[in-house]
């Protein structure tokens, strides 16, 4: 048996309950979250629909790019953490096999994501458990880039909270990894943080960062689509990337529908009329499908015209107390 196996089956078995209840919490929120959409909708559809026709087409296209430039950090991130453990991973081919596999995430559990990473790095020998590892790395990261660009969308929702409190989250969060990266570990259980996919410090910044520059790019769609509202350009991109948190941790369906845009929803209310904040986050849902299309299209091309991997190579050995490949 390996490590890996035997860690996740003893934390099943010390925690069924909770496994559970985390479960059924994830499905009543997703249902919840389509029934208030539903509900929004079936009130304001008219309204909804001229929004939607008031929209230009180069207005549409300036936002699609934006979804699109934006997925290139976010590969970035991940090819980062991946080449710390196969450093034979170029940027471009990791970049190019992550959004080659962005589909994937559309399929129940997102399975279909690691199976094309893994068998278009079968020549660099990416077992599955380095796979989810890197996925871990990279959403944690992703969920702390989102909070903190996140934070105008926070401020917005919760009334009379001081731009000074959000200001010291930010300080906050920048000292907490300032800190770790100059001790070089995690000051609190580092040892639990490795096996669970947390990069080291200064890795896990640089993802971070680099993810905080994707939430922003990919965010200014929404700037773009709702220029002609009052709601203001950072409180827009603000507010796609906090809901992208909910979409990365509390994601039943396939591509986080639900939650995501139910969080999104909430938020742009706050400061938009109804209809428009339905068609702003229906539009947007609409685009980043089109893009995780149009992207794992374009990457395949690329990786077809690159010609086949390369040869499988001898394994590299994993970091001393991480998961182990079978």
């Amino acid at each position: 048996m390996t490590g890996a196996t035997a860690t996740l089956r003893a934390a099943a078995r010390r925690l069924p309950g909770l496994h559970t209840l985390l479960h059924v919490v994830r499905w009543v929120l997703t249902i919840a979250a389509f029934a208030w959409i539903a509900t929004f909708f079936a009130e304001h559809h008219v309204d909804i629909a001229d929004a939607i026709a008031g929209f230009e087409a180069g207005t549409v296209a300036l936002a699609m790019g934006c979804v699109l430039v934006g997925l290139v950090p976010g590969a970035f991130a991940w090819q980062r953490l991946l080449a710390r453990d196969l450093p034979g991973v170029t940027a471009r081919r990791g970049i190019l096999v992550y959004l080659r596999s962005g589909i994937g995430k559309y399929t129940p559990g997102g399975v279909l994501a690691f199976a094309i990473q893994h068998r278009l790095l079968r020549g660099e020998r990416a077992g599955m458990v380095l796979l989810v590892r890197v996925f871990v790395g990279t959403a944690l990261a992703a969920c702390l880039a989102a909070a903190l660009v996140g934070l105008p969308a926070i401020a917005a929702m919760v009334e009379g909270v001081p731009d000074a409190w959000t200001a010291a989250a930010a300080l906050a969060a920048f000292a907490g990894l300032g800190l770790a990266c100059a001790l070089g570990r995690w000051p609190i259980l580092p040892d639990t943080l490795a096996r669970i996919g947390v990069p080291p410090p200064v890795a896990f910044t640089a993802a971070t960062a680099i993810m905080a520059l994707a939430w922003t790019i990919s965010g200014t769609h929404l700037a773009v689509l709702g220029a002609a509202s009052d709601a203001g350009a950072v409180f827009l991109v603000s507010a796609y990337a906090f809901s992208a948190i909910a979409g990365i941790v509390f994601a039943v369906l396939p591509g986080a529908f639900g939650v995501r845009d139910g969080v999104l929803l909430a938020i742009l209310a706050a400061r938009l009329d109804p209809a428009d904040a339905l068609a702003l986050a229906l539009l947007s849902r609409a685009m980043v499908v089109a893009g995780d299309v149009i992207g794992t299209g374009a990457a395949a091309m690329l990786l077809g015209r690159a010609g086949p991997a390369p040869e499988p190579t001898s394994p590299v050995p994993e970091p001393k107390g991480a998961f182990h490949d079978a």
